[in-house]
Parts: structure tokens; C-alpha cells; sequence
């Protein structure tokens, strides 16, 4: 190596000291400028928070607090209307079952007016039995009865008519014994309680005395219900009443009518026979 050769080594190399110097220093400068970069974003950011923290967070607390309360209070209007609906929908099911109920009664009305309409439409004493027989059987709802008339002479409840029973029309049993002999002598409705027990010896569940005004002549002794007819109901009482008097009415007046009938036919008899004989 010569002597011209170092000193040119030896620029080079302060040369490459001088732009690594440079360099160097532009970054720290470079660094220094995004230092003060960030420190001026976190001001920002400070200010911005403090912002936030003293004008906008205590408004949306405000605002939440009267949100809140609007919805306590939509909530205490939707249990009223909830409540009133109820009360409202409870209502309407009251009047439906009372317009149903009406229904029913003017249905049963209207039936009833038909049956004692039929009770006095004829003066035939088999069809007024009859008659009397339909109504206990489909409006009362009964599987077996019978129909007592008061044999006064032999102090006896004979009976003239029956459905269901295994028995005589003409069987008769003693005026002073049982519940049928209670319902004839008191002139009230006797009922029993267990409607559907059931024997050979039972006393009837209803008997039902029949009276012209005061007087009783007879008596209806129901002796069983069907299936689906668990007892007596309010309108079954109505009916009772009814029969008590209309019945026996119709079955009185049919009566008398069929004696009459027969006497003004032996009397007519009698006289066609005297003429016969005179001429």
C-alpha cells in the first residue's frame, strides 16, 4: 500500500462516517417530529375526553334516567290496559253465558208453554196421560215414573199410567205410607237426595203432588233420571209446579169428561132402547 493510498482510504471512510452522522441525525429529528406528533393526538384526545366527560355523559344520563321512567311508566299503562282488557274479556263472558242462560229460558218457556198448551188442547183422557208422560219423560229427563190418582174410598194411590216400571197400571199402594203417601197427604213436593241409588224396594227421588187448588188427587212418583241428568235443577222445580197444577187440571177435566161421555152414552143407549121397546 502506498502513501497517496491511505489518506484516500482514510476519506472514504470519514466520508461514510459523515453520512451515517447525517443520517443518524435525521432520524432523531425525524423521531423528535412524530414524538410531537403523539403528544399532540393525546392532548387532543385528553381534551376530547374531557369533553365528553363533562357535557355529553351527564346529558345521556339525563336521558336514560327519563327514558327509564317512560318506560316504567308504558309499563304501568300496559298492566292497566292488560288488567282492564281482562276485566273487559271477563265481562263479555259473563253477559255470553247469561245471554246463554237467557236462552235456555226462554227456550224452556216456550216449551213449557207448549206442554200446558197441549194439556188443555183435548179432553181425551188417554191422550192427556199421554201428553203428561211426554213432558216428564223430555223435559224432566226421567227413565222411569208413575202416575198415582187418590182412591178415596180405599184410602189408596192407585196408579193409572207408568213409564220404565215393571209393573200393573193398576197397582196401588196405601195412602199413608211412604214418601208417596207423604207427597199426597201434604200436598208438597217430597225430593231425594241420592238420585241415581237405586233398588228393588227404592222410594221414589220425586214425588210431585197433582191438586186441583187445594185438593190433591194424585201423585207423580219419579222413580229414576237418565245417565246424563245428574239431578234436580231450579227449572225441574218450575216443571214440578207445573205439572202439579196443569196436569192434574187437564187429567181431571179429561176424566170428568170421559165419565160424562160414557153416561150420556149408556143414557142415550137407554133411551134408544125405550123407544125401540115402545114402538
Amino acid at each position: 500500500m502506498t502513501e497517496k493510498q491511505v489518506p484516500e482510504n482514510a476519506l472514504r471512510m470519514l466520508q461514510v462516517f459523515e453520512e451515517g452522522k447525517r443520517f443518524t441525525e435525521d432520524l432523531m429529528k425525524e423521531n423528535e417530529n412524530l414524538r410531537l406528533v403523539v403528544a399532540k393526538l393525546k392532548n387532543e384526545s385528553k381534551e376530547l375526553e374531557k369533553k365528553y366527560i363533562q357535557v355529553d355523559v351527564p346529558r345521556m344520563r339525563e336521558k336514560m334516567r327519563i327514558l327509564e321512567a317512560e318506560l316504567h311508566e308504558s309499563r304501568e299503562e300496559n298492566e292497566e290496559l292488560r288488567n282492564q282488557f281482562s276485566s273487559v274479556e271477563e265481562e263479555n263472558r259473563e253477559f255470553a253465558d247469561r245471554y246463554i242462560q237467557v236462552e235456555r229460558q226462554n227456550s224452556d218457556l216456550i216449551n213449557m208453554y207448549v206442554a200446558t198448551y197441549r194439556l188443555h188442547s183435548t179432553l181425551d183422557y188417554d191422550e192427556v196421560l199421554q201428553v203428561v208422560k211426554e213432558i216428564i219423560i223430555n223435559m224432566i229427563g226421567t227413565e222411569s215414573f208413575g202416575i198415582y190418582l187418590i182412591d178415596e174410598k180405599e184410602k189408596r194411590l192407585v196408579m193409572i199410567a207408568n213409564e220404565g216400571l215393571d209393573v200393573q197400571s193398576n197397582e196401588s199402594v196405601p195412602l199413608a205410607e211412604g214418601s208417596l203417601g207423604k207427597a199426597a197427604q201434604t200436598g208438597q213436593i217430597v225430593l231425594r237426595e241420592d238420585v241415581h241409588t237405586q233398588n228393588a224396594d227404592s222410594e221414589p227421588i220425586a214425588c210431585v203432588p197433582l191438586k186441583v187448588g187445594d185438593r190433591v188427587m194424585g201423585v207423580i212418583g219419579i222413580q229414576s233420571l237418565l245417565l246424563q241428568k245428574d239431578g234436580f235443577q231450579a227449572l225441574d222445580h218450575e216443571l214440578f209446579e207445573m205439572l202439579g197444577g196443569h196436569a192434574a187440571t187437564a187429567i181431571y177435566g179429561a176424566r170428568l169428561y170421559s165419565v160424562s161421555e160414557r153416561k150420556r152414552s149408556t143414557l142415550e143407549g137407554f133411551i134408544d132402547l125405550i123407544k125401540s121397546d115402545g114402538s
